[in-house]
């Protein structure tokens, strides 16, 4: 069986490198592992649009198919999106700048841990959330945090930086620019308006006060947090709370676990955040987890996951 490899063109660690000696490497890698490859390599939405006619082709049949695939959380996240409830099993290549949904999943940012991740073959069964029917693997927000990444990344093109050196100019221009706007957050089918700069939904448990990991990936629930109204400087401070598991959970946001969330605006059309990129929806906006719909190849011992396939 030859198997599929997709590696994202434009991922952090592929962006400006040889990429014929990263192919040429990943199919001596995987074959010494036992394994034959074909190397594609294509830009981001090219691959999501590759995985969904690789997922339809091996539909028919009962078997499980495997496709690999090389990039960050964004590229991760659209492939997700295509072979989610299939019978396709993915395989992680953490090519990314940041790659936190490797890091939850338990793998190391090492090429070759990664691949012997893969030729292992443990599948587990994780989950993933939907928002207005777009799946994610991390999180999506509203509010503050999509103009944010917008920010961001119009600082990275600006001035041809890297993402984390982008963040801080570009928080500066957001908070500058940025209101607390009123929405109504139905939790149960029990809805109460709230004045909130952002709303953050994970696909799973947040610890905030662990620099945002997450302990598990098959826990079957949305991690939401509403944040609370504060001074500017407060809301400048929040982003660095984070980064040091600092936030005061009393005085800066509010947690809800729960299965299904609906968010309303005034507006007819709303800017969210999904891993780390951002798009148009249409409000009412509606959240929910998708439990054990995505199969990854993962370590075995990882305590990311809990659910085999």
């Amino acid at each position: 069986m030859t198997v599929l490899v997709l590696l994202n063109a434009g991922a952090g660690s592929i962006k400006g490198a040889d990429s014929g000696d990263l192919e040429k490497r990943l199919r001596s890698g995987f074959q010494a592992r036992g394994i034959e490859t074909e190397v594609r390599l294509a830009e981001g939405r090219e691959i999501a649009e590759m995985a969904r006619k690789f997922a339809v082709s091996k539909s028919r049949g009962k078997k499980s198919r495997m496709l690999v695939v090389g990039g960050g959380d964004g590229t991760i996240g659209s492939v997700a999106s295509a072979i989610s409830g299939t019978n396709v099993v993915i395989g992680i290549l953490p090519l990314g700048t940041l790659n936190h949904f490797a890091r939850d999943l338990g793998l190391s940012n090492d090429l070759e841990a990664a691949m012997d991740a893969i030729a292992a073959g443990h599948v587990q069964k994780i989950d993933v959330a939907e928002v207005n029917g777009r799946v994610f693997i991390n999180n999506s927000s509203i509010g503050i945090y999509p103009f944010l990444v917008a920010e961001r990344s119009a600082e990275q093109k600006r001035r041809g930086m890297g993402k984390l050196a982008a963040l801080g100019p570009a928080l500066l221009l957001t908070l500058k620019a940025s209101s607390w706007q009123r929405v109504r957050i139905s939790i149960d089918g029990k809805g109460r308006e709230q004045r909130t700069l952002c709303v953050f939904v994970g696909n799973n448990f947040y610890d905030l006060s662990n620099l945002g990991h997450r302990s598990s990936l098959a826990s079957g629930e949305l991690c939401v947090y509403v944040v609370k109204r504060q001074s500017w400087w407060g809301l400048a401070l929040l982003p660095f709370k984070v980064a040091f598991g600092l936030i005061d959970p009393v005085h800066d946001v509010e947690l809800f676990r729960l299965q299904s969330l609906e968010i309303r605006a005034r507006r007819g059309h709303m800017r969210i955040a999904m891993d780390g990129e951002t798009v148009e929806a249409t409000t009412p906006v509606h959240y929910r987890i998708r439990p054990g719909a995505l199969r990854v190849l993962a370590p075995v011992l990882t305590k990311a996951t809990s659910r085999n396939a």
